[in-house]
């Protein structure tokens, strides 16, 4: 049975259908908080722990980089528009009205003991949300480019059981049972390993002897 684009798109799909992605950014957003919450002075940490005053506080916009920001990459926090994760501080005297957080460690060390700026950057680095979100992403998209070529790499079904590892098997269109065995040990571009590593539950199999 010839392979088509839409069967290429359905495999590609279902086999990274349940990668359970983690928010990251969502569990940084409190680490960002307490910085600025330990920079607030006494009133205003009353009025943050008010349930009716924290909505009156000034809410904070961020911009997180590893490096200027050019060619790498770079997290937002918003303070406008649907404000998802809501971060109170001070009011930015940054040129765009964001706090601007280098994690380029030169940058880092180059900052004052015991400021905002030096906290926030030093926070962020050391809890690692930043990096394993963006990590977690190059590993993903990785894993489709991977997985597409190997796919875009055979023109019928039957092709798919010697190019993809066994623990795919159950994501190809159903032909002929009797073509349906894989006659070599899957043969190009594994992704099963990373894909484990993303968290998807595959079946286990036993792998097919050299």
């Amino acid at each position: 049975m010839r392979l088509t684009k839409g069967m290429r798109n359905n495999i590609l799909r279902e086999a990274t259908a349940n990668v359970p992605i983690i928010d990251y950014r969502a569990k940084l957003a409190p680490v960002l908080q307490k910085v600025f919450y330990r920079h607030m002075p006494d009133p205003v940490k009353e009025a943050y722990n008010d349930g009716l005053g924290a909505d009156y506080l000034c809410r904070v916009s961020l911009r997180i980089a590893d490096g200027n920001g050019v060619g790498g990459n770079t997290m937002y926090f918003s303070n406008y528009g649907n404000v998802d994760l809501p971060i109170y501080g001070p009011r930015s005297s940054g040129r765009r009205g964001d706090f601007a957080v280098n994690l380029d460690t030169r940058a880092v060390d180059r900052l004052k003991k015991g400021t905002l700026e030096k906290d926030l950057a030093t926070a962020v680095i050391r809890c690692g949300y930043y990096h394993k979100h963006y990590e977690q992403r190059r590993l993903l998209e990785d894993v489709k480019r991977r997985l597409k070529a190997t796919l875009e790499s055979v023109t019928t079904v039957k092709r798919l059981y010697d190019v993809l590892e066994p623990e795919l098997h159950h994501l190809i269109p159903k032909e002929d049972v009797s073509a349906a065995k894989a006659s070599l040990p899957a043969a190009a571009g594994p992704v099963v390993g990373d894909l484990r590593t993303l968290g998807a539950q595959l079946p286990k199999v036993p792998k097919v002897k050299k």
